[in-house]
């Protein structure tokens, strides 16, 4: 019995993806201090190799319709087994979630509102995307279009802006950087937040109709795959190598801009349109974990754990680190190895052993 009864359709999946993955333009900062320069060709790496993995999603899904991550993972491992695999899923969700949040606070420390409580900022978003999970994901899904189309304006109206101020020549020596930097570089972008899209096994149980599942995950993948293009394109035309010694080439090149002495300071409505990806981003995270836990526990509703796992994010996302250093450090080490087997190994296995074993036997049919 699945615990969400809202549906939503394949063509608001594809805004879905798109936006989630927009959610993480900013992270991409995360790869900067290894490929320098050569950051766009590590997207384009690891976009050519997670979208096979990311559609084995889909078609896991369009296997099992319906039925959400930890339904399948009961059928397809047994329900001990089962089990264990879903709660490794909930504590990546769970971890996930509270990288994302304080990604959040460091923005507005940093950059926007530094003299605002730390805590406090964490609160205050947690609680906005708290109140967008109790509303179900119908209402996540009819509003996703507009974020992805706000996403993509401010992409592509700061890289007109910084026109004048582009240098070409800076994405030049192709292929210099040693290939241990390199790859490092596209497993970090392969992970986040390509990978991440992992969570939406637990959303794809709720399309009510798994007709065109496929298509509309990779062109959601592909929109939000093109947004980080454009803006890892933009930074490095602006900044060049220097971007490696800020702790956000993205809000620097930016602040750059400069028109006529009226478009200035831009960073902060940059800001302002970067929170509302983010929001997206995390909300669909928080609804996936809350989902994920009630489904475990069989419970008939998520509702009642919004609220106690709002706190425990809060906390989470308080205390995980001690600096935004300390947080690229780990994300670059630990966070991308024990999420690795979650995103590139379980899925595609999960579909191979439905493949053979016949799963589902009861519904074999349905939704292809």
């Amino acid at each position: 019995m699945s615990i969400e009864k809202g549906k939503i359709s394949s063509q608001q999946l594809l805004f879905l993806i798109a936006g989630f993955v927009q959610g993480s333009v900013l992270l991409i900062d995360f790869t900067v201090g290894l490929t320098e320069h050569q950051t766009w060709m590590v997207i384009l790496a690891a976009l050519a190799i997670t979208t096979p993995v990311v559609l084995s999603y889909a078609v896991l899904a369009k296997r099992f319709p319906g039925m959400n991550l930890v339904q399948i993972n009961d059928m397809v491992y047994g329900r001990f087994l089962g089990k264990v695999v879903s709660v490794y899923y909930i504590f990546f969700f769970l971890m996930t979630l509270s990288f994302n949040i304080r990604d959040v606070g460091e923005l507005y420390t940093t950059f926007l509102m530094p003299d605002t409580p730390f805590v406090f900022l964490l609160v205050v978003f947690t609680a906005t995307c708290t109140y967008a999970v109790t509303k179900g994901i119908e209402v996540l899904a009819r509003i996703s279009h507009l974020f992805v189309v706000t996403g993509i304006f401010i992409l592509i109206s700061t890289f007109i802006f910084l026109i004048d101020q582009m240098d070409f020549s800076k994405f030049l020596p192709f292929f210099e950087l040693p290939f241990i930097r390199i790859f490092q570089g596209i497993h970090i972008v392969s992970m986040i937040p390509f990978g991440e899209t992992v969570a939406f096994l637990i959303i794809m149980g709720c399309l009510n109709n798994t007709e065109h599942v496929v298509k509309n995950t990779f062109f959601g993948l592909l929109i939000g795959a093109v947004s980080l293009l454009i803006g890892a394109a933009r930074n490095t035309a602006v900044l060049g190598r220097t971007q490696t010694i800020w702790t956000s080439p993205s809000f620097q090149s930016i602040r750059l801009i400069d028109i006529g002495t009226v478009l200035t300071r831009m960073d902060f409505l940059i800001g302002i349109g970067q929170t509302i990806l983010i929001f997206l981003k995390c909300s669909l995270f928080f609804y996936v974990l809350v989902v994920a836990i009630s489904q475990l526990l069989g419970l008939k509703s998520y509702l009642p754990l919004v609220l106690p796992l709002a706190a425990i994010e809060v906390i989470i996302a308080a205390t995980v680190y001690q600096s935004p250093v300390d947080h690229t450090m780990i994300t670059q080490n630990a966070g991308i190895i024990y999420s690795t087997p979650l995103v590139f190994i379980i899925p595609p296995l999960s579909l191979l052993i439905a493949k053979i074993r016949g799963l589902p036997k009861s519904e074999r049919g349905k939704g292809t």
